[in-house]
């Protein structure tokens, strides 16, 4: 497994494989670069697909540090360097949008991020607010991160139930929810309160790039409001829907994504 010692001080687990125009993933809270393996195999052979686990998560380091969106951002642009990427479409899964979102908004400085893909997106706010009744309410927020704080396994395995649509994919929740469980409890319990507290509303209003938002119609986890604000206030975006999928589409269905991913990516005219 390919590591690379940032800048930041986090030893990051990374996958880097194919040729051609860079696409950087970023799972979601919990979660793995394994949340795109189907990725990896239908795009290398068209890009340069690379699937990160940020801090705290899967094999890459677990410091006890506060797991803001700050560091998040500060290692993915040490990654962009370290391995030079250029002209990237960025893509950010769950929370993982949100620090798609931030970096490209707040931390590219040298333009390295032509594109930004929110898939399922956690943002701009994962919870209510007095203007936006979208998402979790206060009481559910603070019932669901203190449930992280004293009972991790038995949460993951709940999110996991809201993770899917598709009833035939049994194995594959599984296999999700054993990689979740990688991440020490209190990485993930200040990464889940990172999700709660972040407010990227003024973020959305600044994006200049090209942006796809991708959802699945029977998404349980992220409220769909959310993309509909974002993709009403970003100039040049357009939102995906996929029919037949939950929260994690890449997996439920993996080929419409994919080649989601990859128009976008080549900045074509979508055929559907």
């Amino acid at each position: 497994m390919p590591y690379i010692e940032l800048k930041t001080g986090i030893a990051m687990h990374y996958r880097d494989g194919g040729e051609g125009p860079p696409v950087l993933f970023v799972p979601g809270f919990s979660a793995t670069a394994d949340a795109f393996d189907y990725q990896m195999l239908d795009l290398t052979n068209r890009f340069r697909c690379v699937c990160i686990d940020q801090r705290g998560h899967g094999a890459s380091d677990k410091p006890v540090s506060a797991y803001t969106y700050e560091e998040f951002c500060e290692d993915l642009g040490a990654l962009l360097g370290a391995l030079d990427l250029r002209d990237v479409t960025l893509v950010g899964w769950s929370m993982g949008a949100g620090v798609a979102l931030r970096y490209a908004t707040d931390f590219d400085d040298d333009g390295r991020v032509s594109r930004l893909a929110m898939v399922a997106p956690a943002t701009p706010r994962f919870r209510q607010t007095q203007s936006e009744p979208f998402g979790l309410d206060e009481e559910t927020a603070a019932a669901t991160l203190e449930g992280i704080r004293r009972g991790f396994p038995e949460a993951m395995a709940g999110f996991a139930d809201a993770n899917f649509h598709r009833t035939d994919l049994e194995a594959t929740k599984a296999l999700f929810l054993s990689h979740w469980l990688r991440m020490p409890a209190y990485a993930a319990y200040w990464s889940f309160r990172s999700l709660l507290e972040e407010d990227l509303r003024e973020n959305v209003e600044r994006v200049s790039l090209p942006t796809l938002i991708v959802r699945g119609r029977h998404d349980q986890v992220c409220d769909e409001r959310w993309s509909d604000y974002m993709a009403e206030r970003i100039a040049d975006c357009r939102v995906a829907v996929l029919e037949n999928s939950g929260h994690a589409l890449m997996v439920e269905e993996p080929d419409r994504f994919s080649e989601e991913i990859a128009t976008f990516a080549r900045g074509a005219v979508p055929s559907l």
